[in-house]
């Protein structure tokens, strides 16, 4: 699936509040050609990036959470280790908090893992069709021509919302992927699609 390409014919309006949600709603439809063409500069390049990341992204085994499942197995071998190492009562007791914890933090990161590859991974790859064939929905808000204030594109499916984001004065791209439906923490994704290692989860 090549999701880079140049896409026409989207639904863009101008995003409304809803009260009791996060998500904006689709208000007055966008007809001015420059706001258009900002927006375009915006979903074009959450697909470029979803093209750069598509092996992580979009792959039948790899998702964005291995990186953390991973690094935390390794890490609760060591602490699993170093329980008796010390004579220091409230040190043992600080090392079985913390393995304890961890192992929460495991499984619940592999719930998110298998989550991903039943339901958000589809989602995704739907909402990407949808923008190739010029059937969603684009919800904006921001200032399209003023670089001092932010500009957001945002696209949402049943369990994702994603916000592509000029940022307001240095005029970067961020894109920030929120995924909802998991039990014991919210996950937030920012700058997801940075230069920096892929991010899966921060734990609140």
């Amino acid at each position: 699936m090549d999701v880079s390409m140049a896409l026409n014919g989207l639904r863009i309006c101008w995003g409304v509040r809803v009260r009791g949600s996060k998500r904006l709603r689709c208000g007055e439809e966008v007809s001015d050609p420059r706001v258009v063409e900002e927006t375009m500069k915006l979903i074009n390049e959450f697909l470029n990036r979803v093209e750069k990341h598509r092996n992580v992204l979009l792959s039948e085994s790899n998702t964005p959470f291995n990186e953390t499942i991973n690094a935390l197995s390794e890490w609760l071998s060591k602490i699993e280790e170093r329980i008796n190492e010390s004579n220091d009562k409230n040190i043992t007791n600080l090392r079985k908090t913390m393995l304890k914890a961890g192992k929460k933090m495991l499984k619940l990161a592999e719930k998110a893992r298998e989550k991903w590859l039943k339901t958000y991974k589809r989602e995704l790859e739907e909402l990407i069709e949808e923008l190739r064939k010029g059937e969603a929905d684009v919800v904006i808000s921001g200032d399209p021509f003023n670089e001092d204030r932010s500009f957001v594109a945002h696209l949402y499916a049943e369990s994702l919302a994603i916000d592509v984001v000029r940022v307001a004065k240095s005029g970067s791209i961020t894109v920030m992927l929120h995924i909802t439906g998991l039990k014991g923490f919210n996950v937030i994704t920012p700058k997801l699609f940075g230069e920096n290692t892929l991010r899966a989860m921060q734990y609140g």
